[in-house]
């Protein structure tokens, strides 16, 4: 089975990116590429790094676009099943390798699992209880099959300015199409957050610049914690 990892970067800096797509290289499962979708902001050194550097314009939704667009090219190139991983997360080296097992060995065509959440700071906080693949699952934290594929498409088809929760989109159209679910037990991604949720769920102390996604009447927008009651 080929995987393709898609990831859509914007303006994330050098050691961000490459943070990702070591992460992605280094993986153990054989038969992994990584796509990285540039959104308006494409760096010249990626194409240096051998993997399939996708320049867009910038599409103003939080990378939704970019995401759908390097899915369909690794479609086409006759990829078997793709991953979305965000420019500022990391995966472990067996995160593909475990997630392909549980594919196979469930024949489900979505496989989901946990992921780990870093404190601003970098220093490791908890397991993630927010994307439990039950009420709800990060974006980061998919194995799809190609005859889910499909599915992909929830990341466009949604109302305008709602990319900042295009994820949510995204399970919905999953809960809803009635495909089988797997889920690996293994917190293989890692995220560093800036959501003051997170911190406020795992009884930590909130940054001053952590952040929330609103929508105040004009669309889905991040304010800083302080500006909207939590």
């Amino acid at each position: 089975m080929k995987v393709a990892v898609i990831t859509a970067y914007y303006k994330e800096d050098l050691n961000t990116l490459a943070r990702c797509h070591q992460s992605v290289i280094s993986q153990t499962y054989k038969g992994v590429k990584h796509f990285m979708v540039a959104d308006g902001h494409a760096r010249d050194y990626v194409d240096e790094w051998g993997c399939e550097h996708i320049k867009m314009p910038n599409c103003g939704d939080a990378g939704d676009t970019p995401r759908v667009v390097g899915y369909a090219v690794a479609a086409a190139r006759g990829f078997d099943a793709v991953c979305f991983l965000d420019a500022d997360c990391w995966i472990e080296p067996e995160h593909v390798q475990t997630m392909a097992g549980v594919m196979t060995e469930s024949n489900c065509p979505v496989v989901t699992c946990p992921r780990n959440l870093y404190h601003l700071s970098g220093e490791y906080m908890a397991m993630d209880t927010e994307s439990d693949g039950r009420a709800f699952n990060d974006t980061n934290c998919y194995l799809v099959r190609r005859d889910a594929f499909y599915l992909c498409s929830a990341y466009i088809n949604k109302p305008p300015n709602t990319g900042l929760i295009g994820d949510r989109y995204f399970w919905l159209a999953v809960c809803q199409s009635g495909v089988r679910i797997a889920r690996s037990m293994k917190a293989t991604v890692n995220y560093t957050t800036s959501f003051a949720f997170h911190y406020q769920q795992h009884g930590l102390e909130i940054p001053d610049y952590a952040k929330v996604i609103a929508n105040l009447g004009d669309g889905f927008k991040t304010y800083n914690h302080k500006e909207v009651q939590l």
